[in-house]
């Protein structure tokens, strides 16, 4: 159940936003960058979620991205038949965020993401986001190539398995497997 808590100091806090990867054009040593930083901080909600709850559920449409701060998260998906497969844990230290999507436009999820233990995370409502870009067109432009850039590689990487699935698929009916 997501519980609102207070936030670390933005001092605290502002190293672990500009090391996430959809940050990294920024710098804390740029005035402007700290000051635009600042402002995309007070936008964010920190919340707690218990082991075992759910973050984001796959499928359903949402609208914030969240930055992992504390905590570990697992990733599920479900297959074609509904059954549900562990991707992967992913523990504070990675710079994880997820539901970066929303950023662009409220999007149906991937996937979902449970909280492995007791774990926080930083949420960032999409439509604030783009109310800050409106401020801070670096940020949008920067940003939004990021995940521009990440997409582009979930695409070969889901166009070169396809590939192999097709490629295999036919030489098992050649039956030259």
């Amino acid at each position: 159940m997501r519980i609102p808590i207070a936030k670390l100091p933005f001092e605290e806090a502002l190293p672990r936003l500009i090391g996430i990867d959809i940050f990294r054009d920024f710098s804390e040593d740029s005035e402007e960058d700290v000051t635009m930083f600042r402002a995309l901080y007070d936008k964010c909600n920190a919340e707690t979620y218990d082991e075992g709850d759910v973050i984001i559920s796959e499928g359903e449409n949402g609208k914030e991205l969240y930055i992992l701060t504390k905590g570990v998260v697992q990733i599920f998906r479900k297959t074609q038949f509904g059954d549900e497969i562990a991707i992967a844990d992913i523990d504070d230290s990675f710079d994880v965020f997820f539901g970066e999507a929303a950023l662009v436009d409220e999007d149906q999820r991937s996937a979902t993401v449970r909280a492995g233990c007791k774990c926080t995370v930083l949420a960032l409502d999409g439509n604030d986001f783009v109310d800050l870009c409106k401020i801070y067109p670096r940020l949008g432009f920067y940003v939004y190539r990021r995940i521009t850039k990440r997409m582009q590689q979930v695409i070969k990487r889901a166009n070169r398995d396809i590939a192999t699935l097709y490629s295999a698929l036919f030489r098992e009916i050649e039956g030259t497997a």
